[in-house]
């Protein structure tokens, strides 16, 4: 083919040959020639001679061919105008390859009797990229190949498994992985490389492993939120149980069964934090040493009827403060910022706090123009800069100045919380409220009654501090728990409160998102 409008023609004889009747007799037989043309480009600007490979799509390189020779199935440069152009190409599946440089990219395409033409006007280079992974090993394996199909790239993977290709075409490919001893698939995994970026495959399991009954593998890396990062190690990570992982009705009641094993079959420490069949909900605190550990996968199992119950564990020992307080708690107000958004930390989503006067109680002037005129430097006798202060008239029964924010989007189990802090001083009485009021008619509440004093207080909400009032609107921590969606303070019986630093214990950020 010389040029564009042979291909043309050859599309529409093909058109032609499939309208005419056909009959059984060799000599009116016409066959169609089969061909592809693309045009490739550098940015604006037709890239000329231009290195293409072609290769069947299903083909792997050899490892063990340390020459890097290869018979592509077809290869050449694009002519003046960009142009590769391809004539009496054979049927199958394939894939091109242009190469300039370090720029590149790669293309399938399927020739047979129905499709005889390919045809691209535009295609552009582009810088490489890179694509690492998890190949799922064998037991006996210490290592497996991984290559791209349809190109001539393979790697070794280490001794865990990780691997990582560079200098990879922009486009879509499939890596396969196959055993390096008996020389049998382990699988496959397709992704859309982009240029000077590394696409992450994850893991590429291996089919011949067997799960066992009551079993299932956890890769660690989905345990590992974008906010815990960097990890330092030793750490904890943590593993929540719902009824859409995990069968409740086959572990035990209290789950002393459960047994987590790392990648090489040793028993990983971890503790129940909390275990309810109620709600079908539980949560491992999950002791990590190092980063090798969360490599592979692990397999969680349950359900042996003659399992002890293993001796309990310190996950935490020996961590930073740091690193427990970031694991172990929210902040949700400290008004440092001075604005109008309360203090959750990234990636959840921050939502304004507020000041909001019922049942004929009053706020005044200056907060009713702009709560903002509420936030004050804070005294000496607490942590930070600034606190709020809300003066308020609520003296008669009934009356009530609520103080709050929204800390979730949707209704979360809460159930692990440990405690809900708050430091107040002033005078009269507080409510404090933990309550949902997105996804339904119910304004679920459950709350805690104090007195504010003159001084600074910490106040510390255990959850079976929280009480059920003689209200039918109440419904009391163990029906709240896993509804809770808004953090408020009601002040009554006063004219002044002060507040700061609202946290809170027991659950991080991943609990309320």
């Amino acid at each position: 083919m010389k040029n564009y409008s042979k291909l043309l023609y050859l599309a529409t004889l093909g058109l032609i040959v499939a309208c005419t009747t056909s009959n059984d007799s060799a000599g009116n037989t016409t066959e169609i020639e089969n061909a592809i043309a693309i045009r490739v480009f550098d940015g604006e600007t037709p890239a000329a001679k231009v290195r293409y490979q072609v290769l069947p799509s299903w083909y792997v390189a050899d490892p063990s061919d340390t020459t890097n020779s290869v018979n592509y199935t077809y290869e050449g440069i694009t002519d003046s105008a960009g142009w590769a152009y391809i004539d009496g190409h054979q049927n199958g599946s394939y894939t091109i390859n242009f190469i300039k440089g370090n720029s590149s990219i790669v293309l399938q395409y399927t020739l047979n009797n129905l499709h005889h033409e390919y045809v691209l006007d535009s295609v552009q280079l582009a810088a490489t990229g890179a694509v690492k992974g998890l190949v799922d090993l064998p037991d006996s394996a210490s290592f497996a190949w991984v290559a791209i199909q349809g190109l001539n790239m393979v790697v070794k993977t280490d001794t865990l498994g990780q691997f990582i290709i560079a200098k990879v075409p922009q486009g879509n490919i499939t890596v396969s992985a196959w055993d390096a001893d008996y020389d049998y698939s382990i699988g496959q995994a397709s992704a859309k490389i982009a240029e000077n970026d590394t696409t992450d495959l994850g893991l590429i399991e291996n089919p011949n492993k067997k799960i066992p009954e009551n079993a299932m593998r956890v890769m660690p890396s989905d345990l590992i939120s974008d906010w815990m990062r960097p990890l330092s190690f030793p750490t904890v990570l943590i593993m929540r149980l719902t009824e859409d992982n995990f069968d409740f009705k086959k572990a035990a009641k209290d789950g002393s069964d459960i047994r987590l094993y790392d990648g090489s079959g040793n028993l990983i420490p971890f503790e129940i934090d909390g275990w309810d069949t109620t709600l079908n909900s539980a949560v491992l605190n999950i002791r990590v040493e190092s980063a090798t550990d969360t490599v592979r996968p692990w397999l969680l199992k349950w359900g042996d009827k003659d399992a002890k119950k293993l001796d309990s564990v310190n996950v935490w020992k020996d961590l930073s403060d740091s690193l427990v307080s970031a694991l172990n708690s929210v902040e949700i107000l400290n008004f440092e910022t001075g604005g109008i958004y309360n203090d959750i930390p990234a990636p959840m989503v921050k939502h304004e706090w507020y000041i909001q006067p019922h049942s004929g109680a009053t706020i005044s002037d200056t907060l009713t123009a702009d709560k903002m005129n509420g936030i004050e430097k804070a005294d000496s006798t607490i942590f930070g800069k600034n606190m709020l202060h809300v003066q308020y008239s609520a003296g008669t029964k009934g009356q009530y100045v609520v103080i709050g924010t929204r800390i979730a989007e949707h209704q979360h189990d809460l159930s692990r919380l440990d405690s809900v802090e708050v430091w107040l001083k002033g005078d009269g009485d507080f409510d404090i409220f933990l309550e949902t009021i997105v996804e339904s008619d119910t304004n679920y509440k459950t709350s805690y009654t104090g007195k504010v004093n003159k001084q600074w207080t910490r106040v510390v909400v255990k959850p079976e501090d929280f009480g059920s009032p003689d209200n039918k609107d109440y419904h009391g921590w163990d029906v709240t728990r896993n509804k809770i969606t808004r953090f408020t303070i009601f002040v009554y019986n006063g004219k002044d409160v002060w507040i700061d630093n609202v946290k809170m214990y027991g659950i991080n950020v991943d609990d309320l998102l």
